[in-house]
């Protein structure tokens, strides 16, 4: 059988590209830490952004939903222990960035997800959060997930080869919150656009730290994040999809 499709009228119209998940999940992060009232104006909410949305939930912040935005109230520093194990379901970004934030909370937090996510190496980012003075513990000695964090994150100097910019990012979220001072040193750095995401977050919260061409970051601890309010980028590589 053979059909003939002819236009009948043109398409046209506006649409809005869809929030980017990776600054979502970063300004939910950034909001946990921060102190005081936070408003994220525009989040994508999808799966994986309501993965770390509810894990920010179990570190303490206390979250308000709104049609556009997202109200969090943050720690000020200091993530609590969460009570139960923090499934991030298939967010690999939210398993990562969230490692180093539970560095920073004396107790033990325990990470898994799906299938997917407990076959994804992490052994590079919890060697170098181990390193800067916390505790982590492989539960099947493969670097993978399920694992427990335990802090607190003290400073130091590490090392770490990055196949994935989460990585780095992990530790640049966590470090200025951290007690000493920390130097990193990255021999391998892949996906750089996304750490200079992180960095831009960094720079908007007005945090210090020295960045070597990315080779080398030197970042003083004790540093505190404050409340924002600010709008998610649209991700124009979901409006293909339009």
């Amino acid at each position: 059988m053979k059909r003939i499709i002819t236009p009948s009228h043109r398409v046209g119209g506006r649409v809005t590209a869809p929030g980017s998940k990776s600054h979502t999940i970063r300004g939910l992060i950034i909001a946990l830490l921060a102190d005081g009232e936070s408003t994220i104006i525009n989040p994508l909410d999808s799966s994986d952004t309501r993965s770390c949305l509810e894990a920010c939930r179990a570190f303490g912040a206390e979250i308000i939903e709104r049609p556009n935005s997202w109200v969090v109230t943050g720690t000020g520093g200091k993530p609590k222990t969460p009570e139960n194990v923090v499934d991030v379901g298939n967010s690999g970004t939210s398993l990562y960035l969230l490692s180093g934030i539970a560095a920073l909370q004396d107790g033990w937090t325990v990470f898994t997800g799906d299938d997917q996510i407990r076959s994804r190496p992490a052994g590079p980012l919890l060697s170098s959060i181990a390193d800067l003075g916390a505790r982590v513990i492989s539960t099947r000695g493969n670097g993978a997930a399920p694992y427990l964090v335990g802090g607190p994150l003290s400073g130091g100097k590490t090392e770490i080869e990055c196949p994935t910019s989460q990585y780095l990012s992990s530790l640049l979220l966590a470090a200025p919150a951290a007690m000493g001072n920390t130097e990193i040193a990255v021999p391998l750095l892949n996906e750089q656009p996304y750490a200079e995401m992180t960095l831009s977050w960094l720079d908007n919260q007005g945090i210090k730290y020295a960045n070597d061409g990315f080779r080398h970051f030197a970042i003083p601890g004790g540093q505190r994040y404050r409340s924002f309010s600010r709008p998610i980028p649209g991700d124009f590589s979901s409006a293909t999809f339009f």
